[in-house]
């Protein structure tokens, strides 16, 4: 008897494309850090498995791995794999399940049920009306192996149906490859949408977006046709996030077809999971990993205290691998970010509070780094600057030398996360202003300057701390 179900893994992130050939399998491999290397992050296939049109799966090993092709990018379409835990004769096992686990249980393909259930509610976030959902659900049978598409639609009782009756906007596809004897595990491939943009029936192409034809689908009396942000509530950070916004503050009612819901699997009068899928963008940098990434943030919420304890320090090969992987990652970050142009739209962010705050401009202004001088040859002299130094960082006994030098030196230069005003007026000392700190001329989601997760902080200055320690007085 199966006992219990869970998914693997419990969170996946497709990413958009529209090509009809799904990106290859790959893995992050080691740095280069030869001489004349990047420094950078490798990409490196890894294991693909291929789906037909009529659900046979089969293995490869790709010998690269390519990232777009003549029609655009391929997408990212993850596979959640069944697992379950069981008793059968007595005896207990757990991993996979497969079809001879079923039988084992007296089940076959036809007793699991699959369901996925996404939706785009974007528009529905913003104005807030029932009409401007656009969900969509797929329910399938364990030994259905076609291919089913997740047609977007709008609740039909609502007033005005932000995706009209009669049409729908596909927001992916989910497919259940057939078990083999070579890959016999119970798997569901779930493929985002192509990266589409659809707007309203009468949508004017002089509005400064062009869609074809066959887009225009939408529904132009819907609520989010035509919505009209006001200067007190934006819904919204940043502010003002649709097309349209740039030139009215009025929606001109443009759909993408991003998604994130729910795959839930069930055995007939059994158990039960349920994982969750997002679909997103496709990565533009994929050899350039975030310092902080949805691992970090996970972290951050169950191991924050393991950096607080003495003894985590103590192994210092590993805490030094650690810390050398986050300034990997912020050299990877900064070598595709323009820090020029990000430094002076954080100097006229300081400078606008300023004159919001009645506080001085000029001194605003320059909490932020000066224009550099310029180099010869190189147009972006702060971002070149930038470049040198941390690609000097991946080499870490030079951090750890200058850490030795200069004890504070992680508090000057790093920005402490989750900073709040003190009390009394808000003076140019707040978080709210963008300074030379690391992440520098960078915006974090909740509209402050962005900085590390509080483990990631902690990590650091209790590295450093240990260093410290072990340096000779005086030295």
């Amino acid at each position: 008897m199966i006992e219990r179900l869970w998914l693997q893994p419990p969170l996946a992130f497709a990413r958009l494309g529209p090509s009809s050939v799904p990106c290859d399998s790959y893995r992050y491999g080691p740095s280069d850090l030869t001489p004349r290397g990047s420094g950078k992050t490798t990409v490196v296939p890894d294991v693909t498995l291929d789906l037909a049109e009529d659900g046979t799966l089969s293995e490869r090993m790709p010998q690269d791995v390519q990232f777009k092709d003549g029609a655009g990018w391929r997408p990212i379409c993850p596979y959640f794999e069944l697992h379950g835990s069981w008793t059968v004769d007595g005896k207990s096992g757990t991993g996979p399940v497969t079809e001879q686990v079923l039988a084992d249980s007296g089940l076959s393909l036809a007793d699991v049920r699959w369901e996925v259930s996404v939706a785009n509610l974007k528009a529905h976030h913003i104005t807030q009306q029932d009409g401007d959902r656009i969900e969509a659900r797929a329910d399938l049978a364990g030994d259905d192996h076609r291919r089913h598409t997740l047609e977007g639609r709008s609740p039909r009782d609502a007033r005005q149906p932000l995706v009209p009756s009669g049409v729908s906007l596909p927001l992916g596809s989910v497919q259940l490859p057939a078990p083999n004897a070579e890959l016999p595990e119970l798997r569901l491939r779930f493929t985002p949408g192509a990266g589409f943009v659809y707007g309203p029936q009468g949508h004017d192409p002089e509005s400064g977006y062009e869609l074809p034809p066959e887009r225009l689908i939408l529904n132009p009396e819907a609520a989010w046709s035509g919505f009209k942000a006001t200067d007190d509530d934006f819904r919204t950070a940043p502010v003002l996030l649709f097309a349209g916004a740039e030139r009215s503050w009025r929606s001109l009612g443009l759909v993408d077809d991003v998604c994130d819901g729910t795959v839930s699997v069930s055995l007939s009068g059994g158990p039960t999971a349920t994982a969750r899928i997002v679909s997103a963008p496709p990565r533009f940098s994929p050899d350039r990993r975030p310092f902080v990434s949805l691992a970090d943030g996970l972290a951050d919420r169950v191991q924050r205290a393991d950096v607080h304890d003495s003894a985590y320090f103590e192994d210092e090969e590993q805490t030094a691998l650690e810390v050398r992987d986050l300034f990997e990652r912020v050299l990877e970050t900064m070598s595709g970010v323009n820090v020029d142009v990000q430094n002076e739209r954080s100097a006229g962010s300081n400078v606008r509070l300023a004159n919001y705050l009645s506080l001085s401009p000029e001194d605003a202004r320059a909490l932020a780094f000066p224009p550099p001088q310029p180099l010869l040859g190189l147009l972006l002299g702060l971002t070149e600057l930038g470049r040198r130094r941390h690609r000097r960082f991946v080499a870490l006994e030079v951090l750890e030398d200058m850490i030795r030098e200069r004890r504070e030196l992680i508090q000057e230069q790093v920005r402490a996360p989750a900073q709040a005003d003190g009390p009394g007026a808000v003076t140019l000392a707040s978080p709210r202003f963008y300074t030379r700190q690391m992440p520098s001329g960078m915006r974090g989601s909740d509209a402050y300057p962005m900085h590390l997760t509080r483990r990631q902080y902690d990590l650091l200055v209790g590295w450093a701390d240990q260093l410290r320690e072990d340096t000779e007085p005086d030295s």
